[in-house]
């Protein structure tokens, strides 16, 4: 896997990863290296390609997964 796959910024990278996973400092050298480099590295790019979100994005998957994991669950009460 090479660093402009855009599967290295999903699962590898370990600036992106953090960052996602909401860690303050990893959050902040990557707004600025997007800011630098006009949206992310390579990799981060190419995942804007593939899935249709930013590096500093989670996966719609995982945040729709997340919001219904959270939500209280329907019953059939009456």
């Amino acid at each position: 896997m090479s660093a402009k796959d855009p599967d290295f910024c999903e699962s590898r990278c370990p600036l992106c990863t953090n960052a996602r996973k909401g860690h303050l400092l990893a959050r902040m050298v990557q707004r600025i290296e997007m800011i630098i480099t006009f949206g992310g590295c390579p990799a981060g790019r190419a995942r804007r390609k593939k899935y249709g979100v930013g590096p500093d994005e989670k996966l719609p998957t995982e945040t729709l997964a997340r919001e219904s994991a959270n939500k209280p669950s329907e019953g059939n009460a009456q």
